[in-house]
């Protein structure tokens, strides 16, 4: 099965390489498959001299947000195209062996191929992993609810319809909690296997969309996700983050 993956990157070319194609070099994948898409012209010469050792291909968006950036990355594939998207400071992907231990998902493409295969014949076009690293919450089994598929490692058919683009004006955050919401409703599911988290740090890594990630602009990607799915998610009340967060429940089925 053939796929290629995307690895979104702005200010970060050094990161990507100590993190997500360090991870990536552990595993089978063929660098060759990976297509790294640069926010910003001025960047590229940096990413090519940290980049010459990697045979991966330099696209540029020229978008500086990273809802106009992953809509970017729709439009550059044809339809039907299978994709893995990346982020680029995730520090590894590991699989869960039991409740106090992961171990690395090193059979990247087998996984990867194994995801396409489940979720297209339940008619799904797009699949993901549990967003937290941590095995004791981390469940055996994979389910195809509403979940939320984070957008730190991911994988869809490329398909142009409304469902595959997030909103760009306004550019508002949380864009992967918006995709998951909108594959959601017009696949009636998606795929999410439970026993394999990214280990990556969420919201502190320099670069990329923390350069305008603030608590004011969660503030308002979480009023406007109620606003427009107001059946389909829920302002989260618990937790340790100090950034608003939501929550995906899908009330519908609470009605009938």
């Amino acid at each position: 099965m053939k796929f290629r993956i995307a690895i979104p990157s702005v200010s970060r070319s050094q990161t990507i390489v100590k993190k997500t194609l360090n991870y990536l070099s552990q595993t089978n994948i063929d660098f060759s498959k990976i297509d790294i898409f640069l926010s910003r012209q001025s960047e590229y010469d940096d990413y090519v001299q940290s980049l010459k050792d990697y045979p991966v291909n330099l696209i540029v968006s020229n978008t500086n947000h990273v809802n106009t950036q992953r809509n970017f990355i729709v439009r550059h594939y044809k339809e039907n195209d299978l994709i893995l998207g990346i982020d680029d400071d995730i520090q590894s992907v590991e699989m869960k062996v039991d409740d106090k231990q992961t171990v690395l998902l090193t059979d990247l493409v087998g996984f990867v191929e194994q995801a396409f295969e489940l979720s297209l014949s339940n008619k799904f076009d797009m699949w993901g992993i549990n967003p937290v690293h941590n095995p004791y919450f981390m469940k055996n089994n994979v389910s195809f609810d509403l979940k939320y598929i984070v957008a730190c490692f991911y994988g869809w058919r490329n398909t142009y319809e409304r469902k595959a683009f997030v909103s760009e004006n306004p550019e508002y955050g949380k864009e992967d909690f918006e995709r998951s919401i909108r594959y959601y409703i017009a696949d009636k599911g998606v795929t999410r296997f439970n026993y394999v988290a990214p280990k990556t740090k969420y919201y502190s890594e320099d670069g990329g969309i923390q350069n305008y990630r603030t608590i004011e602009y969660e503030e308002i990607a979480v009023q406007w996700l109620l606003k427009e799915f107001p059946m389909f998610c829920k302002r989260k009340t618990k937790g340790s983050s100090k950034f608003p967060e939501v929550r995906l429940i899908d009330q519908r089925k609470k009605i009938t």
